[in-house]
């Protein structure tokens, strides 16, 4: 009888990385969940599945942690797909704004995920099989005033997926960017910005966002934005002149 798929799911422990690995266990896969928070992955094993969820604790962005990452994969089988979710932001004047929280967006936004990336693409391409879907957000689309590390680092990794995509191709490996909008998370309140996400228009919940996924990079897209009203203003501020999406933008996250 053959081994379940593996998945490694990054930010396991909230929001869209835990919807993620919930719906990925329920679906048959093993998978590896990983996040600093040792109490939210157990939470998220006692309720998935009998064995579906092995909880790795770790900071992503602590020397030797995306080693840490591989090793335990290794051990588990071969990695059929990678989910990278772990990000955080923080809102505020990008000049007010401690350089030690924006060396933290960027390392754990950028470097340690692509760190993963790059580690754990080698076996899969050498197998001809696997997967990739990298969280990144509509606002990777357009300028993020008052959230423009954060901002920044998500229009990296949207570039950076759809590169990796066409490099790709042929593999038999495949990379999804998922872009959403508001999502119903913690994200607003460890960024300073809970009063401004609060009703913000075509907020989905978690689940939904992670199902829309699932169901998108099945079909083979390479750019997903879930949810309608987020594609909608996706769309519209991407086709705006620039200097008009950077004084909505501004107006959008101002407080």
């Amino acid at each position: 009888m053959s081994s379940p798929a593996l998945a490694i799911v990054t930010g396991a422990s909230s929001g869209i990385g835990a919807a993620f690995a919930s719906a990925l266990a329920a679906r048959g896969h093993r998978v590896l969940a990983v996040a600093r928070r040792a109490d939210r992955l157990d939470e998220l094993a006692r309720a998935a599945p009998p064995d579906a969820v092995v909880a790795l604790p770790l900071d992503l962005t602590a020397a030797g942690a995306v080693d840490a990452v591989v090793r335990r994969a290794r051990e588990l089988g071969p990695v059929d797909l990678l989910v990278s979710a772990a990000g955080r932001g923080a809102h505020g004047r990008g000049w007010e704004i401690p350089r030690s929280t924006t060396a933290q967006v960027l390392a754990l936004n950028v470097t340690a995920g692509v760190d993963l990336v790059t580690a754990l693409l080698p076996d899969m391409v050498a197998r001809g099989r696997g997967g990739l879907v990298v969280v990144t957000s509509a606002g990777g689309f357009y300028p993020s005033p008052y959230l423009a590390a954060y901002g920044a680092s998500k229009a990296f990794l949207l570039s950076y997926a759809e590169a990796l995509s066409a490099e790709l191709r042929g593999t038999g490996v495949r990379v999804m960017a998922l872009c959403p909008g508001p999502v119903s998370t913690e994200f607003g309140e460890i960024a300073g910005m809970a009063d401004l996400m609060e009703g913000a228009p075509g907020t989905m919940r978690p689940e939904e966002v992670a199902a829309s996924a699932l169901r998108a990079f099945a079909a083979g897209r390479t750019v997903h934005v879930p949810g309608a009203v987020t594609a909608v203003m996706s769309g519209v501020l991407a086709r705006l002149p620039r200097a008009a999406t950077r004084r909505v933008a501004e107006r959008l996250f101002r407080r």
